[in-house]
């Protein structure tokens, strides 16, 4: 089997342990990198030092305030320097950390937190308010204790995380991640091209997200790396000034939208250092790869769930393979039967939060996790994700399409910025429906003839039997991810 580190510098693999628990990598960090910088923010830089004490007087006031070890306790705010600190604080004192996303209504709170069987929230100011009718005690984000505990004795097998995923369709389930499915999915994350040392990174995706908190913040703090902490988009392209980031980590959505501002303000918006964009949650279109390299930086691309505790597979050979996610990572296995990836290894997640029948669903009966994703490995071992089974639109000739394998047809044109495939009737029969959303500044008539082109070159049963053309966003989840109802 290939495996991703293909490209990483022979000196460099296996030069980073694998750590099990989040108590270990503390005690990494402070041996490993005490005097370089760990985070920063416009107002605070923080060394490995100092990142190591703050999480330890957060433990002490974990202790001072009656906190037992091995209860629930929510995380609740937007990327932050503190929020980090208590998160490794909260998963090696022995609790599990909830990431309670910042978007989340007080009603939506009201019922999350007995549910949860959260006993503490840790919310920052921006979110106190919605916590005024919660009957759980609030630790300020900002607080801590002047003298540091040491880390309890927790486990590789001890629960670490919950963290919230629904995809783009379904009710949001409770993921349950231990510590080692955390660890292996950031010792993963450290694997890039060339070196994985002296890296700077932003973390602008949500840390409620495994993608945001484990690669774009565990993995760079366990190669040593300088993670500036960015509180939402609209700082990202000051960050980016500010530190000069080398790698990003990105959704395609947030790379199409560094793209576009680089084209129009000029290469120099993203810092001037970049030479790395690292996606991964939604398919990464073929002219983002391309575009990207105009201005020196390489896009690639990955795959992963948040129930695999971050990516399965990475592609460091997108010119050859510019529509595949890539190659699996060491110590984990990744299988297709019926047309169904199925993978395994100690990255799996331990469940669902008080949802057993979900998570036997999720399982076959040998212990291989059901993705849900159609897809397919060349005989390179470079693996191609094809759609999602449960959006299969099933034709009254027996056709199984995939949405997604038509969009990516559609995406590979420089006149359209999105694009949904769904079901419709017609003369009732199932048929197919393509909305499109153009890029600025093309015309419904140039985009309709783009359209008609592309169609011909689809096999017949796969052709949009209508075209609708918006002109309004589609509707996205936090990942900036369509919406699909």
């Amino acid at each position: 089997m290939h495996y991703f580190v293909g490209k990483l510098l022979p000196e460099e693999r296996g030069s980073i342990p694998y750590l099990p628990t989040t108590a270990e990598l503390l005690k990494f960090l402070e041996e490993k990198y005490p005097e370089q910088t760990a985070l920063s923010d416009e107002n605070r830089t923080v060394t490995y030092r100092e990142l190591v004490h703050h999480a330890a007087c957060r433990r002490s006031l974990l202790m001072k305030k009656g906190v037992q070890p091995g209860t629930n306790i929510g995380i609740l705010g937007r990327n932050s320097i503190e929020a980090v600190e208590w998160f490794l604080a909260v998963t090696s004192y022995g609790c599990t950390a909830v990431m309670l996303p910042a978007v989340l209504q007080p009603e939506v709170l009201a019922g999350a937190i007995p549910f949860y069987e959260i006993t503490a929230v840790i919310p920052d100011a921006e979110q106190m308010p919605k916590l005024t009718n919660i009957q759980v005690p609030c630790i300020g984000m900002t607080e801590e204790d002047d003298t540091p505990a040491d880390a309890k004795a927790v486990k590789k097998t001890d629960r670490a995380a919950i963290f919230f995923t629904g995809g783009t369709t379904g009710k949001p389930k409770g993921v349950i991640l231990s510590h080692g499915a955390i660890m292996r999915g950031s010792l993963n994350g450290t694997f890039r091209p060339g070196t994985m040392y002296g890296q700077t990174l932003i973390a602008v995706l949500p840390f409620t997200h495994v993608f945001g908190l484990i690669f774009s913040m565990l993995s760079g703090l366990y190669a040593g790396s300088h993670v500036a902490v960015c509180g939402n988009m609209n700082m990202l392209f000051n960050e980016m000034m500010r530190v000069k980031p080398t790698t990003m980590i990105a959704v395609p959505g947030m790379a199409d939208i560094m793209l576009n501002i680089a084209k129009a303000k000029g290469p120099m918006v993203l810092g001037g250092k970049l030479k790395t964009i690292i996606c991964g949650a939604a398919p990464v279109p073929e002219k983002l790869h391309a575009e990207f390299l105009q201005f020196g930086v390489e896009v690639l691309a990955g795959y992963g769930m948040t129930e695999t505790a971050n990516l399965v597979s990475g592609n460091l050979s997108m010119e050859l393979h510019p529509t595949s996610v890539g190659c699996q990572y060491p110590e984990q296995e990744m299988r297709v039967v019926d047309g169904e990836l199925q993978v395994k290894g100690d990255m799996l997640f331990d469940g669902y939060w008080k949802d057993p029948k979900a998570t036997d669903a999720a399982f076959t009966e040998d212990g291989w996790l059901r993705t849900g994703d159609l897809a397919r490995i060349d005989p390179d071992g470079f693996l191609y994700i094809v759609g999602r089974i449960k959006n299969l639109i099933i034709l009254d000739n027996g056709e199984n399409v995939s949405p997604e394998e038509v969009e990516a047809f559609y995406y590979r044109s420089n006149l359209i910025r999105d694009c949904l495939c769904s079901e419709c009737v017609i003369n009732g029969k199932p048929a197919i429906q393509l909305e499109v959303l153009a890029n600025p500044g093309v015309s419904d008539e140039d985009v309709t003839k783009e359209t008609e082109r592309i169609g011909k070159e689809l096999p017949s049963y796969m052709q949009p039997a209508k075209i609708v053309l918006r002109h309004e966003e589609f509707e996205k989840s936090p990942s900036m991810k369509i919406i699909r109802k």
